[in-house]
């Protein structure tokens, strides 16, 4: 096929995509975040989103909830945190225990046998990780062509800004920018979806209110390119809330549409986020 096309290969090259041809479904990816999936059908291989939060929000335990949610082989790229704590949330997400309590150890002989059975049981065989702590985007690519040769369809990075060392005159927006761009080549190249967690910078308070100004995606910290290269953004802040911490999820940006999409996760006593919900428009942002 020529790099050129005219507007009936276009439109061939989308019906084809979406098996609007033939019986069956599109091969689209899930993120794992089920109201996403339900109004987008999730990403195309090859495609590229960005879930942002600030810090102490809950960047990667959203990842892992995406991650235990999958219907499909998903792996994860961790910069920052290794195997004792990725391992321990997973143990507490499954078992509902305290994930503290399990790094103290303090259980009774009846929770530490149902850990036990969970960490040898195979309900997440379906989800590969692969540390990269400290390291540049070199050995990230090498990671991410690793998880797609296992079969991962999609690939979380946790997260941007801990990929250092290959910008040119400190520039911090072209180093993440250039990392984003990278990344999203070597999963596209492995016929992945990726999703890349970003941090964004606290908004602020508004001065006359003193409620916490709403966040959007200019908020994203090296924010520029990130908006341009993502097919979508999505933003996750903190809400006060009755029933325990609560994190809201907004679709930002969608080149697919849906930007109306928006709901809740509440973190449970494991500390895993879960109950997933459509988003009472009548409450807050």
């Amino acid at each position: 096929m020529s790099d050129v096309l005219n507007v009936k290969e276009t439109i061939a090259q989308a019906v084809e995509t979406f098996y609007l041809d033939r019986e069956g479904f599109p091969e689209l990816v899930p993120t794992g975040l089920q109201p996403l999936d339900d109004e987008l059908g999730g990403l195309g291989p090859g495609a590229c989103g960005i879930l942002a939060a600030a810090t102490g929000v809950g960047k990667s335990s959203a990842c892992l909830a995406a991650m235990l949610a999958s219907p499909v082989k998903v792996g994860c790229v961790s910069m920052e945190d290794g195997p004792d704590v990725i391992g321990t949330r997973l143990l507490a997400a499954l078992s509902k225990i305290d994930s503290l309590r399990i790094r103290r150890k303090a259980l009774s002989k009846a929770e530490l046998k149902k850990v036990n059975d969970v960490a040898k049981s195979n309900r997440l065989d379906h989800m590969y990780f692969s540390y990269q702590i400290g390291k540049g985007i070199d050995a990230v690519e090498q990671a991410i062509a690793a998880l797609t040769e296992r079969g991962c369809k999609m690939v979380w990075v946790d997260y941007l800004q801990e990929i250092r060392g290959h910008g040119r005159g400190g520039d911090r927006r072209n180093e993440v920018s250039e990392a984003l761009g990278r990344c999203h080549a070597a999963a596209a190249d492995g016929g992945a979806a990726l999703m890349a967690i970003s941090q964004f910078r606290r908004p602020g308070e508004d001065l006359k209110t003193g409620k916490p100004r709403p966040v959007g995606i200019h908020h994203l910290k090296e924010s520029g390119d990130l908006e341009n290269k993502a097919r979508i953004i999505v933003l996750a802040t903190k809400q006060p809330s009755p029933d325990g911490e609560r994190v809201r999820f907004r679709l930002a940006k969608s080149t697919y549409g849906g930007e109306h999409v928006k709901f809740d996760m509440l973190r449970d006593s494991s500390g895993t986020l879960r109950n997933v919900h459509w988003y009472d428009p009548t409450d807050g942002m």
